[in-house]
C-alpha cells in the first residue's frame, strides 16, 4: 500500500471520529486512539451490507453490529440462546418449529419490532436468491406463518433437528420490513436498519465502517460506546498501524510470519481461540480437467498439507483431512483413509493411467490475494510446486480480489481456493452447504447417495444415529472428492494490552462480538 493511501486511510478514520465528537469524544491522535472508541483493522473485504445479500466473513462481522436473530450461539459457545426470540421449540418431529418473541423491541429508526418482520426477513433471502448463496441455508424451509404480533412459526419441508442453530445464521438476521426491499438487496450505504447494540453512521467502501452504540437498544449497552472497523488491503500496512499506535487490535488477518514477529512485542498480545476455520480447494465437477474424477484424485493424493502448516504456516494451522473439523462430533479423516495422511505419487499417477489420461495434465488454479491473508500468495505457490513436482501436471496460478471472486467461483473457474467459518458450530454446517445438489460453490457436484444421506441426517431420530450419517458423508465426499480440505485454523485476534475481553469471545462460534470489549 502506497504512503497516500496510508494518510487517506489515516485521515478517513479522523473524519469518522470527528463526525462522532459531536456524541461526547476527544480529538482524533494517529498516536493513541480515544478511550471511548476501539478501533479494529482487518483484510476482509465487505461485499454487501444488506444481510440477503451476502455469505461471506468481512461482510457478516459488520452485519453482525448492526442486525441480530432470533437465536443466537452464546459467548463461549454450546447450544443456540434466545436473542430476539424469547424462547424456540421444535414440534414432535421437528419439522415445525414455533418462536415467541420478544416485546417492547424497535429498530434503530424507531420501527417496532414483530412478527411481520420475521416473516418478511425470511421470505425475503428466499425470494432474493442472491448470488452469495446465503439463501441456501433456508432450501429446507417451506414457509413461515405468523400469530399475532408476536409468535411465528417455521413450517419445514422435513424434520430438522438443528434448525435452532439455523435460527442464529447469517441467512436469519431480522430486518425492518418498511426499509429492505423484498426483491432485491438493498445498497450498501449507512442506510442500514437493525435491532442491534451498534448503529452504522458512516460507510465509505474499502476504508471504513464508522458505528455509534445505539441508545434505543433493548439490551446491555456495549462496553465501547464508539467502534471503527479500518479495511486494508495489505496485512504490512495494518501492522504498521497497530504498532503505531493508530489500530487498538487487529481481526483478521495477518501472516505467519507477522503473527511470529507481533507474539514478541511486549505490548501487544496474540489471542487464540478454538480452531474450527477451514481451507478447501473446490473443483468445478461438469468442466475439464476437474470434471474427470480421476484428476481430482490425483490432486487429493498429492496434497502437501504438511508443508502447507509448517512451511507457510509456521504452525498456526494444522492439516485437515475431513470438511469436519478435528474437535466437532462425528469428524473421521476420511482423505486419510482414502489416499493416505502423506502425499504419494504413485497413487497420483495410478489414478490416471487407469483412467486414460494423458499426462502432464493442464490445470488453472484460482486464489484470492487479500481475503484470506497474505499467505495465500506461498500457500498456492507451494500446492503448485507439489503438483508439478510430480510430473503430473502443469498448473497455472491465476488470482482475482474477493469482491469480484466470490460472485464467480465456479460459474467460470474450475479450481479455487475457498475458506469456510462456520455459521453454526456442527458438522452438518460442513457438509450440508457444500454437497448438496445446487450448493452455494456452483461447482455443479450432484450425487443423490450424498443427497440421501444428507437428508438422513437432518431427519435422524437421535444423536448417535445422526452421527452415523455424518461420518458416512464425509467417506462418500473422500471418494466423490468435489473438494479437497487441507487445514484448519484458529481464530486469531492481535490486540493491544489496553484492550479487554477477546478471550471471552473467541470460541467455536468464530464471530467477534465487538460490543464486549473495552478499554483501559
Amino acid at each position: 500500500m502506497k504512503p497516500e493511501r496510508t494518510s487517506l486511510r489515516l485521515l478517513t478514520a479522523a473524519t469518522a471520529l470527528t463526525a462522532l465528537t459531536a456524541g461526547g469524544m476527544p480529538a482524533f491522535a494517529t498516536s493513541q486512539t480515544p478511550a471511548n472508541t476501539l478501533i479494529d483493522g482487518t483484510t476482509d473485504t465487505v461485499t454487501a451490507l444488506d444481510p440477503a445479500g451476502q455469505y461471506d466473513f468481512g461482510s457478516d462481522t459488520a452485519d453482525r453490529e448492526i442486525f441480530q436473530h432470533l437465536l443466537v450461539i452464546p459467548p463461549g459457545g454450546g447450544v443456540p440462546v434466545p436473542e430476539l426470540a424469547t424462547k424456540c421449540a421444535a414440534g414432535p418431529t421437528e419439522a415445525v418449529w414455533t418462536c415467541e418473541l420478544r416485546q417492547g423491541v424497535t429498530f434503530q429508526n424507531g420501527d417496532k419490532f414483530t412478527a411481520t418482520d420475521v416473516k418478511y426477513s425470511f421470505d425475503r433471502v428466499k425470494k432474493i436468491k442472491d448470488s452469495s448463496g446465503i439463501w441456501t441455508l433456508l432450501k429446507n424451509l417451506k414457509s413461515v406463518t405468523i400469530d399475532g404480533p408476536y409468535k411465528v412459526t417455521f413450517h419445514l419441508k422435513k424434520p430438522q433437528a438443528t434448525w435452532n442453530y439455523i435460527l442464529g445464521t447469517s441467512a436469519s438476521y431480522i430486518v425492518d420490513h418498511k426499509v429492505y426491499p423484498a426483491d432485491k438487496i438493498l445498497p450498501s450505504t449507512d442506510k442500514q436498519v437493525g435491532t442491534g447494540p451498534y448503529q452504522l453512521v458512516k460507510y465509505a467502501p474499502g476504508q471504513t465502517a464508522v458505528f455509534r452504540a445505539w441508545k434505543g437498544y433493548w439490551g446491555e449497552q456495549p462496553k465501547t460506546p464508539n467502534l471503527i472497523i479500518s479495511y486494508f488491503s495489505k496485512s504490512s500496512t495494518m501492522k504498521l498501524a497497530l504498532q503505531r499506535g493508530e489500530l487498538d487490535m487487529v481481526f483478521r488477518s495477518f501472516s505467519p510470519t507477522e503473527l511470529q514477529s507481533l507474539e514478541t512485542q511486549k505490548d501487544l498480545k496474540v489471542w487464540k481461540g478454538p480452531g474450527v476455520a477451514i481451507r478447501y480447494l473446490v473443483f468445478n465437477t461438469q468442466r475439464k480437467p476437474t470434471s474427470q474424477l480421476a484428476v481430482r484424485q490425483a490432486i487429493a493424493a498429492l496434497m502437501p498439507r504438511e508443508q502447507i502448516a509448517q512451511g507457510v504456516y509456521h504452525g498456526f494451522v494444522q492439516p485437515l483431512y475431513s470438511m469436519v473439523p478435528k474437535g466437532l462430533p462425528g469428524h473421521v479423516d476420511a482423505f486419510s483413509k482414502v489416499y493416505g495422511a502423506k502425499p504419494d505419487l504413485a497413487e497420483a499417477k495410478k489414478f490416471l493411467t487407469d483412467a486414460g489420461i494423458k499426462t502432464p495434465v493442464d490445470i488453472t488454479l484460482w486464489w484470492t490475494p487479500s481475503h484470506y491473508g497474505s499467505a495465500s500468495a506461498e500457500e498456492y505457490t507451494t500446492i503448485k510446486r507439489a503438483l508439478e513436482a510430480s510430473g503430473l501436471f502443469k498448473v497455472t496460478l491465476k488470482s482475482s480480489e474477493w469482491a469480484t471472486y466470490a460472485k464467480t467461483l465456479g460459474r467460470q473457474y474450475n479450481a479455487y481456493q475457498l475458506g469456510w467459518f462456520p455459521d453454526y458450530p456442527d458438522a452438518e454446517n460442513y457438509l450440508l452447504p457444500f454437497y448438496a445438489t445446487k450448493n452455494f460453490l456452483a461447482n455443479g457436484y450432484s450425487d443423490p447417495k450424498m443427497d440421501k444421506l444428507l437428508t438422513e441426517e437432518q431427519t435422524a431420530k437421535t444423536h448417535e444415529e445422526r452421527m452415523k450419517y455424518v461420518e458416512q458423508a464425509q467417506m462418500l465426499a473422500a471418494k466423490d472428492v468435489p473438494i479437497i480440505p487441507y487445514y484448519q485454523g484458529a481464530m486469531i485476534a492481535v490486540a493491544n494490552k489496553d484492550v479487554h475481553g477477546i478471550q471471552s469471545t473467541l470460541d467455536t462460534a468464530f464471530v467477534m462480538r465487538f460490543w464486549m470489549l473495552s478499554k483501559s
